[in-house]
């Protein structure tokens, strides 16, 4: 692919939101899906590492929202690798809790939440090199929304990156973020799941927006 600089990555999120039928439109470098906000923009990091590209996306819910995710690209083609991450993990979510559209693959529940009610937007489960006997624990949602609950919420929006990694049978890691910054007590829920344990790479990736009702 030729040099990824401003213009080119905003002709692809556009053309992202235009194949699935948005009229998107440009104000201010920004790409604006519905002519409104929210509106969405992406930078490109080549070198973020030695090895590794970083796609960045940013979403501008509203003055007081913003959502920032990054992904990691790999190999020879590390930008079209980032985008694959992005398209096929984070998007289908993003579309579904900010743009009204209808993303089969996330589940769209109401959730009460400190006397609140939420909109609650779960993402896709992003498994890379999954088992042959793996599965989800059957608990995983149960005692994730556990730990939501006992979060002091109440903004209009609020959403949360959750992340487990099996190195060996002995090696694991556990990783949460609350707003983009580290939560503890989520790490400890997933770590606290029965996963499957076995002497060999996998992880699993997966988001969950809230919206107030």
């Amino acid at each position: 692919m030729s040099v990824i600089d401003e213009n080119k990555l905003f002709k692809i999120v556009e053309a992202i939101f235009k194949a699935h039928g948005f009229d998107a439109q440009e104000k201010d470098g920004w790409v604006v899906p519905t002519g409104t906000l929210p509106a969405i923009k992406a930078f490109w990091y080549p070198e973020a590492t030695d090895t590794v590209g970083q796609l960045t996306i940013e979403i501008f819910v509203n003055e007081k929202t913003s959502i920032i995710e990054s992904f990691a690209g790999y190999g020879e083609k590390k930008f079209e690798s980032a985008l694959e991450n992005f398209i096929s993990n984070a998007l289908p979510l993003y579309l579904s809790a900010f743009w009204g559209y209808d993303a089969p693959s996330i589940a769209i529940d109401t959730w009460e939440l400190n006397g609140e009610q939420y909109l609650a937007f779960i993402g896709d489960y992003g498994v890379i090199n999954p088992k042959v006997d793996f599965s989800i624990p059957e608990d995983y949602l149960e005692i994730i929304y556990d730990a939501i609950e006992a979060e002091v919420l109440g903004d209009d929006y609020h959403w949360f990156n959750l992340f487990y990694a099996n190195f060996d049978a002995q090696n694991r890691h556990a990783e949460a973020l609350k707003e983009n910054e580290t939560w503890e007590p989520g790490s400890k829920a997933i770590a606290s799941l029965d996963w499957l344990k076995v002497y060999d790479y996998y992880s699993v990736r997966q988001s969950i927006i809230l919206k107030k009702i």
